[in-house]
């Protein structure tokens, strides 16, 4: 597959998974606007495989994800002055920014990720890349929902988000150690213990920051 292909791939899995389907969501089913969010949030983890298992150098990939983040900056930038943005999109700004300013930098954490653990790093290795991609969709979608909608109690505790509560730290806390294991397990083809140790030490310190 060329790099102008993959790039095709990306344009076409952005388009329905965090477009299209959330607008059909938010448009025309009765969904809170934070389950559309964190749907959205988990579509764009998930995209991490399209890069992992393309045939492509990190580097190249690097700067596919570096030319997709600057079109759909200015993608986004034209549909936020159109009159019925927000009957379309989730934003948390009337006018817009919020969605684009999230996507750019989690674009800069995909070119990062991949810069680092994908080329540079000794032992680079893709996995690396997909298991805190996907641990950072998981979790932070889990921590989100149940935090928003059950959590009562905050954490109150020194050096922590205030905003945090209980239940969501929690929530996040088993939902990024299931994840990291089974990634480690059946992805990774780790061992029961390393994906054990490896959850756990990823989900606290997930939980922590």
């Amino acid at each position: 597959m060329s790099l102008l292909q993959t790039f095709f791939w990306v344009v076409a899995y952005f388009a329905i998974v965090l477009a299209v389907i959330p607008i059909v969501f938010k448009r025309f089913l009765p969904i809170p606007n934070e389950f559309v969010r964190k749907f959205q949030h988990i579509g764009f983890a998930c995209s991490v495989f399209i890069f992992t298992e393309s045939p492509h150098l990190w580097w190249e990939i690097a700067l596919l994800i570096s030319v997709f983040g600057m079109m759909i900056f200015f993608v986004m930038w034209g549909l936020e002055r159109l009159p019925h943005y927000n009957k379309s999109f989730v934003d948390r700004h009337q006018k817009g920014g919020e969605m684009k300013r999230s996507l750019l930098l989690a674009m800069g954490m995909f070119v990062l990720l991949f810069t680092l653990f994908g080329g540079l790093l000794p032992g680079a290795n893709h996995n690396i890349v997909v298991i805190a991609v996907m641990s950072w969709g998981v979790g932070d979608a889990l921590a989100a929902l149940f935090g928003k909608y059950l959590g009562k109690r905050r954490l109150n505790t020194p050096f922590v988000d205030e905003h945090k509560t209980w239940i969501g730290s929690v929530s996040m806390a088993l939902g990024v150690m299931v994840v990291v294991f089974f990634m480690m397990l059946f992805y990774a083809q780790a061992s029961w213990l390393e994906s054990w140790v490896t959850a756990l030490v990823v989900a606290v310190v997930a939980t922590s920051i």
